[in-house]
């Protein structure tokens, strides 16, 4: 009789640990909290390439609404706001902030260096770590770049260990995003001087 009687607890406290878990959310960047504020949703499994997500992204701001990059795990939400401007501006900052994808790989910038699981604790802290014009620290700035047509592997799982490290700061500082394509370099000017 308590052989049964231990079965019946035990299948009710597992029913009852099965029960609705809360979701946790966390926000990267700069929601907008406004009412009226249109955010619209997206996740990395809904585009082909780079430039297809760079474009949405673009397009989304452009028009007066927040773009936010969902990232779904068991029990957390991970709101990523990328930081957009619709008209082209003059920034930039050192070649540290950049992260270059190359067939689902993370790189720094303008090299053959992976970026490796193990260092994004010190990447964030040195590499990401952005002052603009003083000594004090304003916030962490992190440019994801990438060729249009290549895919977007690898880029969710950056973005998750990343995120991962900078909540382990439990800093108020904010976490901010971009996403660019990769500018070709164009050799310099032909000197007319030199021609003849």
């Amino acid at each position: 009789m308590n052989l049964k009687f231990a079965k019946y607890l035990i299948i009710i406290l597992l029913l009852a640990s099965c029960g609705k878990q809360e979701i946790e959310i966390k926000n990267y960047g700069f929601p907008k909290d406004k009412k009226g504020s249109l955010n619209i949703s997206l996740e990395f499994s809904e585009f082909k390439n780079y430039g297809n997500l760079i474009d949405k992204i673009r397009e989304i701001k452009c028009n007066d609404s927040i773009p936010k990059i969902v990232i779904k795990e068991k029990n957390l939400i991970r709101n990523i706001y990328p930081t957009e401007h619709c008209e082209p501006m003059i920034f930039d900052p050192d070649g540290k902030h950049y992260v270059t994808f190359r067939k689902g790989k993370p790189f720094e910038w303008q090299t053959i260096t992976e970026i490796l699981p193990g260092s994004f604790s010190k990447k964030l802290t040195e590499d990401f770590s952005y002052y603009r014009n003083s000594e004090k620290l304003e916030n962490y700035l992190i440019i994801i770049e990438s060729e249009r047509n290549e895919k977007i592997n690898g880029i969710e799982k950056f973005i998750i260990d990343i995120t991962q490290e900078y909540d382990k700061l439990e800093t108020d500082l904010k976490l901010n995003f971009v996403f660019w394509e990769v500018v070709p370099h164009l050799p310099p000017p032909v000197n007319e001087k030199e021609n003849e």
